[in-house]
């Protein structure tokens, strides 16, 4: 048996050991994130305006999420909704727990104004218990005017007030038409970029995808290859740009037209990690089969 006393042995085991951690340290470093849930938001806009339909559709909503959804859908989807901004605190406070509630906007300018009458600031929807907040929606940057730049700075506060953030980006039809798409995507997502503070802080943003001139009544879906393709020049974009940690923890989801009857068409994409929905979202039973569409999303590629 050789004693460790040996200088030149003791120094050995040193040096082995050593490299031993290293290497455990270099592995945990490259270990992938944890697979985040999907996710399903149901923007409200300002369908609900009376105390009573809100109140109706959260009881609706408590009813699906007790008694209708199993286990596995609920711990694999994380649902959320946005109601208008003077009935979230009515939500949060009667809707189950493990539903989300998240804000339709924060802020109509940042910088020397932000605080001007009527303001909504990221502070005071944290104290809510709002999680999530919309920010870049095409409502809020062709209806209304709000820039890049705007929206960048939104992304920054939210963030720094501990909120998450849900990202809208998208193209006109005429962008499309004239091949300008992913430009636009590129422009879009880069600006926001530069408020997400570096690698790991993007499990706290959600990218979703809106073709704009796909939304509305009677407009035409994006197709689900189409849809797959720009989500996944969005999470190559991400990976070159900022790094494979944020590459793998940001959810992108879709949002265009979304409801029941189509859900499963997009649901097994790839890139697409969920959804946000407009009228399918006012439906408890419809948002319920969303849920269950994207489950079994789950489900299937564990098989």
């Amino acid at each position: 048996m050789v004693s460790l006393r040996s200088p030149t042995l003791f120094f050995s085991c040193l040096s082995f050991i050593t490299v031993f951690l290293l290497i455990e340290a270099n592995d945990n470093t490259n270990t992938k994130p944890p697979t985040p849930k999907k996710f399903l938001a149901a923007n409200w806009k300002n369908a609900l305006q009376t105390p009573t339909t809100i109140d109706t559709l959260v009881d609706d909503l408590n009813h699906l999420y007790s008694t209708t959804l199993t286990p596995h859908q609920t711990s694999t989807v994380q649902l959320c909704v946005n109601p208008p901004h003077v009935f979230l605190d009515r939500v949060r406070q009667r809707l189950h727990p493990s539903i989300a509630v998240g804000a339709q906007n924060l802020y109509d300018s940042t910088g020397p104004n932000r605080d001007n009458t009527g303001s909504v600031t990221p502070t005071a929807l944290a104290g809510l218990g709002v999680t999530y907040v919309l920010l870049g929606h095409s409502d809020r940057r062709n209806g209304l005017g709000e820039d890049d730049r705007l929206i960048a700075d939104k992304v920054r506060l939210a963030l720094e007030a501990g909120l998450e953030v849900i990202l809208t980006i998208g193209e006109l039809g005429w962008q499309r038409r004239f091949g300008l798409a992913l430009r636009t995507l590129r422009k879009q997502l880069a600006a926001a970029a530069k408020s997400i503070p570096g690698d790991g802080g993007w499990d706290k943003i959600i990218v979703a995808y809106e073709p704009v001139w796909s939304v509305g009544e009677g407009a035409t879906p994006c197709s689900p290859s189409e849809a797959q393709r720009v989500n996944a020049f969005l999470r190559r974009w991400v990976r070159k740009n900022v790094g494979e940690r944020a590459a793998e923890s940001v959810r992108l989801t879709y949002t265009g037209s979304v409801n029941e009857g189509n859900a499963e068409s997009y649901a097994g994409l790839e890139d697409v990690d969920g959804f946000v929905v407009g009228r399918a979202g006012l439906d408890a039973r419809r948002l319920g089969a969303i849920v269950g569409t994207l489950a079994a999303s789950v489900a299937g590629k564990e098989q």
